[in-house]
């Protein structure tokens, strides 16, 4: 019924989507967060250039996709793969317009729509850090973006690159898998088609995934003696009631991170859906406006009513998403919410497409063919005006004055924000400690001092452990206690904090002062 519609994709669409790259890559570049951070953006930052292993799930196609930009002679290696983020959530922006347009022939609503992404906070929270949020929007968004311009054009090459698109997402984010079984219901639907879809489709995910594993083999054996496995897994193997001997291939170690083994305890936890549901719905205003969800449920009524598969396609796949966030009890849960904001932003757009459309066809019938369209063109900008005036710059407007700074406007908890005394700190504390140290400290210091170990000072004899790798259980494993046995009379060991299970165990602690910290040095008992 509304092939039409992707067929009128031209040149004035091209430059639009590219307007909707470049005004947000400006708007992420000015408040990019200018250097080193702690946790796992610091991990990302650390280890894209150092090319290693990372926390579960792992993110193999994220880390080569980086690799280069971080080798370019701007300014920092951190503030580089920050940059990265920024250009893949440009590249999101960008890729919702091209996706919006497959579900409204009216340009200024699509462009209102992913300017509208671009400015939500926690979409542009994750922009401007070195994080794996913002691209696997853009995955997930040119995913969908392909499926919905295959509906409406039997192009099947859309379904091989869309294919490929969702197996190297397994290396980017997993959650974009999540709308897997909403794009089977789609392919499905579509079985008139034939055999050839699905194998176009097929052909494409073995190849995405194929190339998925081969970067984290490449990877895996690239082995930097700062990845994740070393870092934190094996001292504290007991922790997971396993051995060494579990993780002694790329395989096992593969499974380890894409059975999220860390973060299991923490999924399909149904007694926190009603908070987490909550958390989600009450926070929608801050993301994407009052009235967006409103207009979503408007546009998903009409696709299921006009456009029944691609309705479905966004309906079940903002299902899934919804289903297994609400049950996720994660400390930083809200930026899981992002694939679900995107869905309901492009079911708003096809509400209010269905809005302009129903507008214009009154119109039609009762002016004439010029006036109506000229009417029509008013409409359509003066919803998309509404929607920007209305609903993004609201949400923008608290982040002006940081615009205008050049300063990251965001504080989150769960992701502090740009301390500038991070990095001298990581530097003074490595410039001091004895050659060949291994130094246990938390989560968010490790890959700031490995940052500034490997990175700046060349220094691969240092070792930074986490101390308590496992969140439910923030006690010091028994094999940590066997592994500083094993390791005490050939490196000097130091603690971030007392750990009494170590004096338990027969060790003196002794503060000394390095560099700026106070570390406790672990001494046998004379």
């Amino acid at each position: 019924m509304n092939r039409h519609r992707n067929k009128s994709l031209n040149r004035y669409d091209a430059g639009l989507a590219g307007l909707a790259f470049l005004l947000p890559l400006a708007l992420y570049v000015r408040t990019l967060t200018p250097g080193l951070l702690p946790g796992d953006s610091g991990e990302f930052q650390t280890l894209v250039f150092l090319w290693g292993d990372t926390h579960p799930t792992g993110y193999p196609v994220y880390l080569t996709l980086a690799k280069p930009l971080s080798l370019l002679p701007l300014h920092d290696i951190a503030w580089r793969v920050n940059l990265f983020s920024a250009i893949m959530a440009a590249l999101a922006v960008a890729g919702f317009y091209i996706a919006a347009r497959q579900l409204t022939r009216f340009r200024a609503l699509a462009l209102a729509g992913a300017l509208l992404l671009a400015v939500g906070t926690t979409f542009w929270s994750q922009a401007i850090i070195a994080e794996v949020y913002a691209p696997g929007a853009a995955f997930l968004i040119a995913i969908l973006g392909l499926l919905l311009w295959w509906d409406a054009t039997n192009s099947d090459w859309m379904l091989l690159v869309a294919g490929t698109l969702g197996g190297l997402s397994l290396g980017v984010h997993m959650s974009v898998a999540l709308i897997a079984p909403a794009v089977l219901l789609f392919l499905l639907l579509h079985w008139r088609r034939g055999w050839r879809m699905w194998g176009m489709a097929a052909a494409g995910a073995v190849a995405g995934l194929a190339l998925t594993l081969t970067l984290f083999w490449l990877i895996d054996r690239h082995n930097p003696s700062a990845n994740y496995f070393h870092a934190v897994i094996l001292p504290s193997i007991s922790a997971w009631g396993m051995t060494p001997a579990d993780l002694n291939s790329p395989w096992k170690r593969l499974w380890f991170g894409w059975s999220a083994q860390q973060f299991r305890p923490f999924m399909y936890q149904t007694d926190v859906l009603g908070e987490q549901s909550n958390q989600f719905w009450q926070g929608l205003p801050a993301e994407i406006g009052g009235v967006t969800p409103w207009l979503a449920v408007f546009g998903g009524i009409w696709l299921l009513w006009k456009r029944t598969r691609a309705g479905l396609l966004l309906l079940s796949a903002l299902a899934t998403q919804l289903l297994f966030v609400f049950t996720y009890a994660i400390w930083d849960l809200y930026v899981f919410f992002i694939p679900a904001y995107i869905l309901i932003l492009l079911l708003a757009v096809a509400g209010l497409g269905a809005i302009a459309a129903g507008a214009l066809g009154l119109i039609r019938k009762i002016a004439p063919e010029n006036t109506a369209n000229w009417m029509g063109a008013a409409i359509q900008i003066g919803l998309a005006l509404l929607l920007l005036g209305g609903v993004a710059w609201p949400i923008f407007r608290p982040q002006k004055d940081a615009v205008l700074t050049g300063v990251d406007p965001f504080d989150f908890e769960e992701y502090p924000a740009y301390n500038p005394q991070l990095l001298p700190i990581a530097q003074s504390t490595v410039s001091a400690l004895p050659a060949d140290t291994i130094l246990f400290t938390d989560w968010d210091a490790i890959w700031p001092l490995y940052y500034a170990a490997q990175i700046d000072a060349h220094r691969a004899d240092l070792i930074f452990h986490e101390t308590y790798p496992r969140d439910d259980r923030p006690e010091l494993a028994d094999s940590a206690i066997t592994y500083i046995r094993q390791q005490i009379d050939q490196h000097p060991i130091f603690f971030s904090e007392r750990e009494s299970k170590l004096q338990q165990a027969g060790f003196r602690l002794r503060i000394v002062r390095i560099g700026p910290q106070r570390l406790f040095r672990v001494e046998k008992q004379p």
